[in-house]
Formats: C-alpha cells, structure tokens, sequence
C-alpha cells in the first residue's frame, strides 16, 4: 500500500505539469477506493503454495484481482494529492519547497505516531485529512460534491463496523464471548474471575482467529467441556516433562493463559513478554484467572528479542506462546511482527537464558504446511545443538521441546498431541539476515511478482501519459536517488528493529530520524554553492561500512552504543545522498520532473525490498549502491558531453 502511494504521488507530480487542477478528484477516488474495499469485505484469499498466511486456504492459484484492484485504486487516490504538491514545487524556489515538504513528513509521521498510540481509528483519521482538503476548496459546488463524496465515504466505511473493535498499534482486535451451549455472542460479557463455569473469550486480530481466553483450572468448572481439556492438554505438557519450575519466562504472553499455565505448575515468578498493549489489557479484563494481576507476575510490554538481550534472570522454563503473527510491523517494511523471533539466532538467545535442567518450548501453529515443521526442527538443532521432541496435533499446532543439559522425555500420547520422529529436509533456516519463516524457499511468490508487475506496468502508463510533447518521460538521476533512498531506509529500519525490536514506537523513531537527516541534509546543502561529484565518495564509503560491519558485534554492545549507532552511523548515506539530492534539485530545471521522478524511484526501491526474499537483508546494500552508482553515471553523462562539446570547439 505504502509503494502505490507512491505511485500515486510520483504520477500526480508529474502530471502537474498539465496544469489539470487534479485534486478536484481525490474525493471521488477515495469514494471509489472505501467502495471496493466493503464490497470486497468477506471475501475469504486464497495463498500459493510457497508462503504461509493465516487462515488463507491453500492453492495452486492465489487470490490475485482484488488485491491489484485495491492497489491501483490506493494508487489513484494519491494522484490528485501529487497533483497538489507538484504544482506548489512549481511555484516555489526547489529547496524551500523541499524544506517544506520534508517538514511536512515529520510532522506527519509524529501525528500518526500519536494518533496510533493514543486512539487510532480509520475513520477519524480519514475526517481529519477531509476537513484539511476543503482548505483546498475553491467554490461551494466543488465544496459541496466534494462534501457529498466525503460523507458516503464516512457512511459506508461504518456499514459492518463492530462496535466492540479496537485498534492496536499493530491490528484491528475484536473480542467475542462464547456462552456454553450459545454461540457467539455479540457483545462480550464484562465478568471476569467468575466463580463457576466461566464464559470463554475469542479474539479475533484483523478478522481472523487470534486466541482464546479463559481459566485451564479445572477446578473453576462443574464439568469441563472437550475445549478446555484440549487447552489444559496443551499448555500443560512443557511441565509434564520440566516439572514445578520456578522462574519461567512467557515469550507472547497474550492473554495470560500461558501465565496461568506456569502459575499452576508452581512458578515463583513469570515474566511476561507481550508486544500488543491492547492484547494485555483484554488480558487483564477477561481472563477469569485474572493472571496478570498475580504478584508473582511481571508484564513486559516489548519485544522479545529486545527483551531477550536485557534479561538479567535465568529461567526454568522458556515457553514461545503460539505468537505467530498475522501482519506486518511497519509499512515501511515486509517482514512481519515476529519475523526476528523465530529466527535461529532468536532461539539461540533464549536457550542461553536456561538454567542446566531447564526447557525451552515452542508452540506454532504449521497450517499443515510440514516444511514450516521442518525448519522450526532445524533451526533449533542449529540453536540449541539438541534435537528437539516434538509433538503434533492433526489440526496443525506443533510443539516442539529441548531440555537444557539432559533428554526431554514426555508422554508417549495424549488425548490431542503425539509425538512425532522428524528427519530434516532440505528446507532453509530462518536467519536474522533472512527472516522469513513463511517463505518456503528463498524466493518472491508469484502474487507479489503479479501486483508488482502490475503496477509498474501502471507507472510505465502514467510515464507515457505524462510526458506528451513537455519533454523526457522520467529524470533518470533522480529517478536512481528515490529508489536507493527508499530501499535504504526501508532496510534501516528492519536492522534497527533488530538492534531494538520490532515494536511500533522504533519504527516510528527510526522513521522520524530519517526524515530528519534528510531535513538537515536540505539546510546543509544551502551553504553549498553548486554539486560536486565528490559527494558520492562518502556516500560509497558508508555504504561499503555498514555492508562489511558485522551486526552481531552492534547487538552485544550496550543500550547507548546501540542507539548512537542506529541514530548516526546507519542514516550517514542518506544524509550524503539528501546532500546530493537536494544539491542537484536546486538546479533543476524542472522541480515538478525531479520531485516526480524521485517518487516514482522511491516506488521501484520499495519494490527492490521484496529482492531480500531471494537474497537477504545484508545484500540490499549492494541494491542501494547499485541505484547510487546508476545515478551518478547519469550524472555525468550530460557532464562528459559539456566536456566533449568544449573541446571540440
């Protein structure tokens, strides 16, 4: 979504040239988008068999229309908006407009970063960017179409709404209560820590199946039901073979079953890792064990690998929850939210967090998917150098066991799980470098590749479109400085959440960081009297230092080293190539040109990012300094023919 937005904003800049007054159609392009989307509501996607997606039914043949119409109508919403800001790059000197551009982003980004933590809701953000387009208002008539197109918008995105929805930074959560013997009520209840027979609670994050809540205490039952033994079944059976552990640590606490579980069998103390506020709170509201308000319980809202590297106790008992993810944890990056916890590198930590006796634990759910079985057993082979013992439910849940100086021995069956002999195949590992658990190989799947054809096929018209008579299509330096720029900081980020964790407020600080290095760049260049080719020179040599520094010697160093390095060293190329940018920007002949060229750029490095599927993160470095390398040689064409042209006169 992020990359058609800046499709939408390249194409628009460039077409401003035309002077075709485009912003009068944002309303409806918005109108048209929200439409498709209900329209589209309860469509149930379809993956390929290389990838892993939650609740997506597994086929040959992958949904693929609905999602390109939804980026293509993402893609015109934006247009009328880049129409906007060319035509002011056209009236105002090119770094001044630039300074405020720029400026723009950072006030941008922290509101959104507010706005997120505080009360995010679509529709109120979408109110608020309505009530800022009618600045842009020129009449009444166009105020009131457009004021007509706003409303329908408004009213269909509440058609289905549930009241009881709330919005995390990182998803769309909704709770339902399940009475027994009733169904799915519709409004949850507000009991907790009811007495006898108390109701189970269903999340759902982004409308799929998430987790359920409730007590796996038999004793809070008249008769337990066939759900709660199966759930007893299985947050019990780590204990069954590491019995009465006393520190134990919940990797993906969520609601506080997994801390009951380790509260029953005796643990002193629980650390408790959860990354979604908004999951602890329900925790807190609707567990009927009422779990988290145990004093022997300690709540960390973090990331696990960041809390992994600042853990000072060792443990009995280290239990990965069934925390896999169902999106992203930034949009400005394809990884997912758990991508650097189930990396071998992340179990590596973890085991070294065991007392001798203890036991790691890992409970995923494989979607059927036997090479996602295949290397989770790798990778903690690799991590713990033990062969893990591994129990598997038809339905898909695994659970896989390495004890820490001895053999884990469990059950030979239980009522839901059976242990399982695994042979290892050829499958990758996932590795910090390559954190794609739900890839099956190392390689782009086919949807992706169709939406990205797709929309490079839709620059590629807008380009012709654009062009006419006025003059070239696309500025080819600039053009190479958007997409090095993007896929650089796109990359910056995903080593930082390394550095800090993958949590919403880095990527909203790393973002905001960025931006400013690109604002300072901006004044910097101001006290330049022209471009000088040598500022590529500390541009290559940042980039060949991050590339061949090892990122293993950053994650051992301490909190401030850490952060001096992620806020200065990573973002120094993109402070040399705003120096570059904003120096030939000022002698552009065509601010409309370049600012257009450099978005559409930014497209094709946001699309570049996807190539870490195949290659890894480490080598997009070598991506960068290919558009970097690619810009300054369109530099110096036009340079070497002045050059030529002088001398033979």
């Amino acid at each position: 979504m992020l990359v058609s937005s800046f499709l939408g904003l390249g194409c628009g800049v460039l077409l401003a040239r035309r002077r075709l007054n485009l912003y009068k159609w944002f309303p409806p392009a918005l109108f048209l988008l929200v439409c498709f989307v209900v329209v589209m509501k309860g469509i149930r996607f379809q993956q390929g068999p290389h990838e892993l997606r939650f609740l997506f039914q597994t086929t040959a043949t992958p949904t693929l229309l609905p999602i390109l119409i939804v980026f293509v109508l993402n893609t015109l919403v934006f247009v009328p908006l880049g129409g906007l800001i060319g035509s002011f790059f056209q009236q105002l000197a090119p770094l001044r407009a630039y300074a405020w551009d720029i400026g723009g982003a950072i006030a941008g980004t922290t509101v959104f970063g507010l706005f997120s933590y505080f009360w995010f809701s679509p529709i109120v953000g979408c109110l608020g960017v309505m009530v800022i387009y009618f600045v842009y208002c020129r009449d009444v008539r166009h105020a009131i179409v457009s004021g007509v197109f706003f409303a329908t918008s408004v009213w269909l995105m509440t058609i289905g709404a549930d009241p009881w929805a709330l919005w995390s930074p990182y998803n769309h959560i909704t709770i339902r209560e399940i009475p027994a013997d009733k169904g799915i009520a519709n409004t949850p209840s507000s009991r907790t820590a009811a007495v006898k027979d108390p109701p189970l609670y269903v999340v759902e994050v982004n409308r799929d199946f998430y987790m359920t809540i409730t007590t796996i205490d038999s004793e809070s039952y008249t008769q337990t039901t066939r759900t709660v033994e199966a759930l007893i079944e299985q947050y019990s059976l780590p204990y069954l073979i590491r019995p009465n552990p006393r520190d134990v640590l919940v990797v993906g606490a969520g609601g506080g079953v997994d801390v009951e579980a380790a509260l029953i069998h005796g643990a002193e103390r629980v650390d408790a890792v959860e990354i979604d506020p908004v999951i602890i709170q329900l925790g807190r509201q609707y567990n009927p064990a009422q779990s988290y308000s145990n004093p022997k319980v300690i709540i960390h809202n973090s990331d696990a690998r960041a809390f992994f590297r600042q853990a000072e106790v060792k443990y009995d008992a280290v239990i990965f929850g069934f925390l896999d993810s169902q999106s992203l944890f930034s949009q400005m990056s394809n990884v997912r939210l758990d991508s650097f916890v189930y990396t071998q590198e992340s179990f590596r930590e973890a085991f070294s967090l065991l007392r001798s006796g203890g036991i790691l634990s890992v409970s995923f759910f494989s979607g059927g998917q036997t090479w996602v079985v295949d290397r989770l057993v790798k990778m903690l082979r690799h991590a713990t150098h033990a062969a893990p013992l591994l129990y598997f439910k038809p339905s898909g849940q695994v659970i896989l066991l390495v004890g820490k100086d001895f053999v884990p021995k469990g059950p030979a069956r239980s009522t839901s799980y059976r242990p399982l002999q695994w042979r290892t195949g050829e499958t990758p590992e996932a590795l910090d470098d390559w954190p794609y658990l739900y890839l099956m190989h190392r390689a782009i799947p086919l949807d992706y590749l169709f939406n990205i054809g797709a929309l490079l096929a839709t620059a590629f018209l807008f380009l012709w479109f654009s062009s006419g008579k006025a003059g070239p299509a696309v500025d080819v330096h600039f053009f190479c400085l958007g997409a090095g720029f993007l896929l650089l900081e796109t990359k910056s980020i995903t080593t930082i959440s390394l550095y800090f964790g993958t949590t919403w407020f880095v990527s909203m600080v790393v973002i905001l960081g960025i931006l400013i290095m690109v604002f300072l760049a901006n004044l910097v260049a101001l006290g330049f009297s022209r471009f000088s080719f040598l500022l590529y020179a500390p541009l290559f040599v940042s980039l060949g230092f991050l590339y061949f520094f090892p990122t293993q010697n950053v994650l051992s160093w301490p909190f401030f080293l850490r952060l001096t390095y992620s806020l200065v060293v990573i973002p120094l190329p993109i402070f040399f190539a705003g120096l570059i940018f904003s120096t030939t920007f000022r002698d552009a002949t065509d601010p409309s040109l370049a600012l257009g060229s450099n978005l559409l750029g930014a497209m094709v490095g946001g699309f570049a990012e996807y190539l870490g599927m195949i290659m890894g993160m480490k080598a997009l470095l070598l991506i960068v300094l290919l558009f970097y390398l690619s810009s300054l040689w369109a530099r110096l064409r036009p340079a070497q023919a002045r050059m030529s042209a002088e001398s033979s006169r």
